[in-house]
C-alpha cells in the first residue's frame, strides 16, 4: 500500500495490537491498563498458525479458524530491498552494499537456536545443553515487507496470502504479485482488469482485461509525469471466486515531495519498537486537542493525495491522543461517543487503508470524522468544521 516512498514505510503491527487492546475495555468504560513502555526494541504479538496476518493483542483464538493464537517475538531490522539471501540484516537504516540504495525497514520474527542444531528454531529465550544460553535471531515474518518493488503503490490482499503492486513502468500500468513474504509470485495465476479513474476515484470508461507480460499483468496506458494518474483495479486472486477492488493514485514528483516531507519525523524523534516516531502526549486537554485536530487534517490530506496505506500513522496517533485526552476528563464530562467513533474509525482507517479500496477508506473516515465533530474545535489547526 504506498504512497510517500514505501521504501520508507513504518511497521503497523504493535499499533494494530495496541488499537485491539485498548478499544474494547476504555470504550465502554472500563478503565485501561498501563502503557506499555515507549521504544523497546522486541514486541510480543499473538499470531494464527494458519493465517498469519490475523493478530491478538493476548491469548486467544483466530477468528477464521478457531486455533489457539501463539505468541511471537518481533522486531524491526533493515534489508536489502528484494535480496532472497538476508546478506544484510543491520538493526539501523543504512545503504545496501550492493546497490547503494537505502535499505529497506521489515519487520522480522525473533528466534533462537543452540550451536549444536543451528537449524532448530525456538520461540522463547532458554538453555543448550550444557546451560549456555541460546542464541538470539531473527527470521523473516509473514507481512512484515511492504515495500514495493517497482517504485509503485503495494497493497496486502484480502486473501490473506498475497500482496500486489500497482506501478506505472514504460508506458503501462502493471499490476506484480508476490506472496506473504513479498517474494515475486508469477502473474498467470491471476486475472484483472483496471481502468482510469478521476480524483474522485470515478472510472473514466469501461475496466479493460490486463494482459499477461513476463513479470507482471500490464494495459498500455498515457500518462503526464507532472499530473496526477489514477487507476482502480479489479482483481481474481487464486481460489477467490470474487474480484477485489484496489484504487491506486500515482502522484508526481511534486506532490509526493510535498507529502514526504510533510510527514517526515519530527527532529529528534526516536523511533518505537514498530520503527514509527514516538509519540509525544502534549500536556493539557487543549494542546492535546490542537494535536487531534492537527492528525485528522494529516488524514484528510493523505486521503485525498490517495496514499491510503499511511493512513495508519495519523488515524491511530489520534486514537492514542483521543483516549490521552479522555482520561483528563472528569468521566462525566468525557465525550464519549466522539472518542469511541475516533477510536473505531482510526482502527478502520488502518485496516482499510492497507487492503487500498478507497471506498472502503471513505466509509472508514465518515466514522473517524464523526467523532471529530464531536470534539471541541481549537483556533489555528485548518479544521473548517
Amino acid at each position: 500500500m504506498d504512497p510517500v516512498s514505501k521504501s520508507s514505510n513504518r511497521r503497523r503491527l504493535p499499533l494494530l495490537l495496541a488499537a485491539a487492546l485498548l478499544v474494547p475495555g476504555w470504550a465502554a468504560g472500563v478503565p485501561r491498563p498501563p502503557a506499555a513502555p515507549a521504544a523497546q526494541e522486541d514486541y510480543t504479538v499473538f499470531l494464527c498458525p494458519m493465517h498469519r496476518d490475523r493478530q491478538a493483542a493476548g491469548p486467544s483464538r483466530c477468528s477464521l479458524c478457531g486455533m489457539a493464537m501463539v505468541r511471537r517475538t518481533l522486531t524491526t531490522r533493515y534489508v536489502c530491498l528484494g535480496d532472497e539471501t538476508d546478506a544484510v540484516v543491520s538493526e539501523t537504516p543504512g545503504t545496501c552494499p550492493a546497490t547503494g540504495e537505502p535499505l529497506a525497514p521489515t519487520t522480522r520474527e525473533v528466534v533462537w537456536s543452540c550451536p549444536d542444531a543451528p537449524d532448530r528454531l525456538f520461540t522463547e529465550p532458554g538453555e543448550c545443553e550444557g546451560g549456555a544460553p541460546r542464541d538470539r535471531t531473527t527470521r523473516r515474518a509473514e507481512h512484515g515487507d511492504h515495500n514495493p518493488r517497482h517504485g509503485g503503490v503495494l497493497f496486502m490482499a484480502p486473501d490473506g496470502v498475497h500482496h500486489l503492486e500497482g506501478a506505472l513502468v514504460d508506458g503501462a500500468f502493471r499490476l506484480y504479485f508476490y506472496d506473504s513474504f513479498t517474494r515475486p509470485a508469477p502473474p498467470a495465476g491471476f486475472r484483472a482488469r483496471a481502468v482510469p479513474a478521476d480524483d474522485r476515484g470515478e472510472p473514466i470508461g469501461d475496466p479493460a482485461p490486463l494482459a499477461l507480460a513476463a513479470e507482471a499483468l500490464e494495459m498500455p496506458v498515457e500518462t503526464d509525469p507532472d499530473e496526477r494518474a489514477s487507476f482502480t483495479a479489479f482483481v481474481r486472486f487464486p481460489d477467490r471466486e470474487e474480484e477485489d477492488r484496489f484504487d491506486f493514485v500515482f502522484l508526481p514528483e511534486a506532490e509526493r515531495a510535498r507529502l514526504e516531507s510533510e510527514f517526515a519525523a519530527e527532529p529528534g524523534d526516536s523511533p518505537s519498537a514498530g520503527g514509527l516516531p514516538e509519540l509525544r502526549i502534549p500536556e493539557g486537554p487543549e494542546a492535546i486537542l490542537r494535536e487531534i485536530h492537527d492528525r485528522d487534517l494529516r488524514v484528510r490530506n493523505l486521503i485525498s493525495g490517495g496514499r491510503w496505506a499511511d493512513l495508519f500513522i495519523p488515524a491511530l496517533e489520534a486514537k492514542e491522543l483521543a483516549l490521552a485526552y479522555g482520561d483528563l476528563l472528569a468521566p462525566e464530562e468525557r465525550p464519549w461517543a466522539a472518542l469511541k467513533r475516533i477510536v473505531r474509525g482510526a482502527w478502520l482507517l488502518d485496516l482499510h487503508g492497507d487492503a487500498g479500496d478507497r471506498t472502503r477508506v471513505e466509509e472508514a473516515y465518515t466514522v473517524f470524522a464523526e467523532g471529530m465533530s464531536g470534539l471541541p474545535a481549537v483556533a489555528g489547526t485548518g479544521d473548517p468544521r
